[in-house]
């Protein structure tokens, strides 16, 4: 997930292996993006302190869109 200067939020995806170099030079180069965020979806894991986890979880990203209201 990255963003561009004007705020447009861009998403990406692959399918097919890939190097995180590669992957950050996506959103670099050819999205135009200078801040980026990977979600990597099998590397990271939900640590619940003090917990036994004996099943393996599934957890993915969510994402919210939030409007800015003015004030009155």
């Amino acid at each position: 997930m990255g963003v561009r200067k004007d705020g447009t939020v861009v998403f990406s995806i692959s399918r097919l292996p890939v190097n995180f170099y590669t992957f950050a030079s996506l959103f670099l180069n050819r999205l135009k993006c200078t801040n980026a965020l990977y979600l990597d979806g099998t590397i990271s894991a939900f640590d619940v302190p003090g917990a036994k986890d004996t099943v393996p979880h599934s957890f993915g990203p969510m994402f919210g869109l939030v409007e800015k209201v003015k004030n009155q």
